[in-house]
């Protein structure tokens, strides 16, 4: 998984138990796709928890936090990433719109039925054809050109099953959309804004309703509780770098001050900042 953070390539291939996002929440910073081979775990990204199963697949296009927790002794992942450069370029000739689908429904369980089985098995194709290009640190001349190649030829296939996943699953109510454009917005904008009214005027109704609708489609958890999940992920993350202070990262955060993210964290979590990042261990950045 180291492949994710430091790496000149632009696609990686792997193969893991994910135990590395096991202590604490990591930055994401490529695009990454999953197929879940065996075992079962829990993902969670701050806003959303996922529970991971076999035969199940998670895409993240970039940008999102990542924390393994629960994990089986047989939990095994199968992992290919990309940079965000790489993926602006290949989705040019894309229709925006399969975009937007995948990031309204970043996971897929695969069902018994025939033809869902064999889209999984297709998958597992694709993933060694990534490990057969990407799993070592060669360069060969056509890389570049090859790495093109395969992620606009996977994202083309995975479009092209959009209508199969649809088919085996309930399609969104409205209410299930804004929830999710919701959560969505509190992934990529929470850093800056922590208060419930910026969302509900963003998405032009509000907050009363606002909380309704989230209540109804995250199983009983409040908008503020999502906000407040994502900031304590973004915090966790931010500890892990020794070389900024807490007031420091109360800024990078639009915290008041540093005395105020250190009563939010203690809130949530039960132990100081500063407890939290002794207690791991520290991942110096240079």
């Amino acid at each position: 998984m180291d492949s994710i953070h430091s790496t000149t390539a632009q696609i990686t291939y792997s193969e893991t138990d994910l135990s590395n996002l096991e202590d604490y929440p990591l930055r994401m910073r490529n695009g990454i796709y999953i197929a879940v081979t065996s075992g079962t775990a829990t993902l969670n990204t701050g806003a959303e928890t996922y529970r991971l199963v076999p035969q199940m697949e998670l895409s993240f296009m970039t940008g999102s936090l990542g924390q393994c927790t629960d994990r089986s002794h047989d939990f095994s992942v199968r992992i290919f990433t990309y940079t965000p450069e790489l993926f602006a370029k290949i989705t040019l000739p894309i229709d925006h719109k399969y975009i937007e689908y995948n990031e309204t429904h970043p996971t897929y369980i695969h069902t018994p039925d025939h033809r869902s089985q064999r889209t999984w098995q297709e998958l597992l194709l694709w993933m060694d054809m990534a490990k057969m290009l990407f799993a070592n640190d060669n360069y060969p001349k056509f890389r570049e050109l090859q790495e093109e190649n395969f992620l606009q030829s996977f994202w083309m296939w995975v479009f092209g099953t959009i209508q199969e996943r649809i088919d085996t699953q309930n399609q969104f109510s409205g209410t299930q959309l804004i929830a999710h454009r919701f959560i969505r917005m509190v992934k990529a904008e929470a850093v800056m804004h922590h208060n419930v009214d910026y969302y509900a005027a963003m998405l032009n109704i509000s907050q009363r309703y606002l909380n309704r609708i989230v209540w109804r489609h995250t199983h009983g958890r409040t908008p503020k509780q999502i906000i407040d999940a994502q900031l304590v992920a973004e915090i966790k993350e931010q500890l892990m770098d020794s070389t900024i202070t807490v007031t420091q990262i109360a800024e990078r955060l639009n915290f008041p001050d540093q005395s105020y993210l250190s009563r939010f964290f203690r809130r949530h979590v039960g132990i100081s900042p500063l407890q939290y990042r002794s207690s791991r261990s520290l991942h110096w950045k240079f």
